[in-house]
C-alpha cells in the first residue's frame, strides 16, 4: 500500500537513567518495516549518559523532550500531548519490539477489523541470557477479568488517538498502576471495538516495576484496588488471588518454538 495512505504511528519511549538500554529500544523503533512512525522520546533529565545517547539519533527521533517531570505516567502524558500519530503505541526503555513487522502487523490487524484498540502477547526474558522467563498471552481476556486486576498486556497495546481524546490521559495519581487505571477507564466507560493479535510483539526485560519485589507487589495490588473502587466497580481484595494464578500458568507455559 502506498505510504500515502497509511496512518501515522506514534511510538512512545519514556526513559530516566537507562543508557544501559535505551539504545536498543530506539534502534528497535527504526529498524520497524512500516513506513510511517513518528518516535516520541521523553526523558526526565538523565544524569547517566542517557541523553547523550539519545541525542545521536536526533535526527530520526520525531520529538526528543528532555525535563524532570512526576514520573512515568506524567512522562507518557507528556509524550502523547506532544504525539500527532492517529495511532499511539508505547515501547519502554528497557523493551524491544518482537521483529521488524511488529508495527506493520499491528496496523494492517486494526484495518482490517476496524477496530479501535489492538493488543497481543509478550514474553518477558531474563536481562543477560534472554532465556523467556513468562509468556504473557492475552488471547484469554475478557473484560470481567478486570476485576481481578488482570488486563492485556499494557506495552503490547495500540489504540486510536480519539480514545485518549474521549478518556484523558493517565492519572498521575497512580505509581505502578495508572495503566490499569486508564484501561478500566476505557473498557468500562463504553462498549470499545477492540481486537487481539494471535503474536508476541513485545520483548520486555525481567525486573519490571509491578512485579519486583515484594513492596511493589502490594502497592499495585493496591493501587489496582483504588482504581477499581474509584471507577464503581465492584472487587474485593480476595479477587486478586486470579490475577496470580493467571501470572503462574504464565510461567508454566511457554511459547512454541516457531513464535519465538
Amino acid at each position: 500500500m502506498p505510504q500515502f495512505n497509511q496512518p501515522l504511528v506514534s511510538i512512545i519511549t519514556v526513559v530516566y537513567n537507562n543508557s544501559k538500554h535505551i539504545r536498543g529500544a530506539i534502534e528497535s523503533v527504526l529498524s520497524q518495516d512500516y513506513p510511517r512512525i513518528e518516535h516520541v522520546v521523553i526523558d526526565g533529565c538523565s544524569k547517566d549518559g542517557t541523553f547523550e545517547i539519545i541525542e545521536e539519533f536526533r535526527d530520526k527521533n520525531s520529538v526528543f523532550l528532555s525535563e524532570p517531570d512526576e514520573g512515568i505516567y506524567d512522562a507518557l502524558n507528556k509524550g502523547i500531548v506532544r504525539s500527532q500519530g492517529d495511532f499511539i503505541g508505547i515501547l519502554h526503555s528497557d523493551d524491544l519490539f518482537y521483529d521488524d513487522h511488529v508495527v506493520s502487523d499491528i496496523i494492517q490487524k486494526l484495518r482490517d477489523t476496524e477496530t479501535e484498540l489492538c493488543f497481543s502477547d509478550l514474553v518477558i526474558v531474563d536481562e543477560v541470557s534472554g532465556k523467556v522467563m513468562r509468556y504473557v498471552m492475552a488471547h484469554y481476556f475478557r473484560r470481567w477479568m478486570l476485576r481481578i486486576g488482570f488486563f492485556p498486556p499494557h506495552p503490547t497495546v495500540f489504540l486510536k488517538r480519539s480514545i485518549f481524546d474521549e478518556f484523558g490521559l493517565y492519572s498521575k495519581n497512580y505509581k505502578i498502576a495508572g495503566d490499569f487505571d486508564f484501561l478500566i477507564r476505557v473498557f468500562y466507560g463504553r462498549k470499545i471495538n477492540w481486537t487481539y493479535m494471535n503474536r508476541i510483539t513485545v520483548k520486555m526485560r525481567n525486573g519490571g516495576k509491578s512485579n519486583s519485589g515484594l513492596s511493589n507487589k502490594i502497592l499495585c495490588a493496591k493501587e489496582i484496588h483504588e482504581s477499581l473502587h474509584m471507577n464503581n466497580i465492584f472487587t474485593l481484595y480476595f479477587f486478586q488471588v486470579g490475577r496470580y494464578l493467571i501470572r503462574m500458568m504464565e510461567i508454566l507455559i511457554k511459547p512454541a518454538k516457531k513464535s519465538i
